[in-house]
């Protein structure tokens, strides 16, 4: 029985060492996946550029020749097609818009330093002299910056 005593406790701290290590193991092996898992959300949700600056809404409504982009009904930024400029501003500063292309679905505007793009949008139908217009992303670059700014609405009453 002496002799059987001191097997079993060393049975027991070893059995309990090799635990303790399987655990740690694994809580290390979680640990990683959760960061590349986290990584991997973080890009899929936000990409790479997003958050660089902040665009600011304007207090400008739709009118005749005027397209105006909104998000939650804020204007983010406007193209006048009487005057043939626009403006968004950013970091609380105006930027000039003064080129304004719309094909198909997709508009792209520039000024200095600046590139709007939105591309792929679902059109509704025309409305009195506006047509309506919903992009699951618009993509403003600035100075080599990009933000993706999500769910944009376009109300464009071209003047003809």
């Amino acid at each position: 029985m002496k002799n059987f005593l001191p097997i079993i406790a060393l049975a027991v701290l070893v059995s309990c060492k090799k635990d303790v290590e399987h655990v740690t193991q694994v809580s290390q092996q979680n640990s990683e996946n959760t960061i590349s898992d986290s990584t991997t959300n973080s890009n899929i949700e936000n990409p790479e550029y997003s958050g660089v600056f902040n665009v600011i809404p304007q207090d400008i409504s739709a009118e005749i020749g005027r397209a105006i982009f909104t998000q939650e009904g804020k204007t983010l930024f406007y193209y006048d097609q009487n005057s043939n400029q626009g403006i968004i501003k950013i970091d609380g500063k105006d930027y000039t818009l003064n080129r304004f292309d719309f094909n198909e679905n997709n508009y792209t505007l520039y000024g200095n330093n600046v590139k709007i793009e939105a591309t792929n949008g679902d059109f509704k139908d025309t409305t009195g002299d506006c047509v309506y217009g919903d992009f699951q992303e618009v993509k403003v670059t600035l100075d080599r910056k990009t933000l993706n700014i999500p769910h944009i609405k376009v109300q464009d009453c071209p003047n003809f």
